[in-house]
């Protein structure tokens, strides 16, 4: 996800220039995929230790 924000936030710095009405709000869907990425959005759950086999 992480990949994706920082394609988006590139095409939209690209787009900027080009054509403004799209490149902004490409690039705030860029910086709002970064910024749910760096929250911990879209990680696989941690495994808790109960589920760990205790054969002896």
């Amino acid at each position: 996800m992480i990949g994706v924000g920082i394609a988006f936030v590139v095409l939209g710095l690209i787009m900027l220039f080009v054509i403004p009405w799209v490149g902004i709000p490409v690039g705030i869907v860029g910086l709002l995929l970064a910024i749910l990425w760096l929250a911990g959005f879209g990680r696989r759950a941690a495994r808790s230790s109960d589920t760990v086999d205790r054969r002896v």
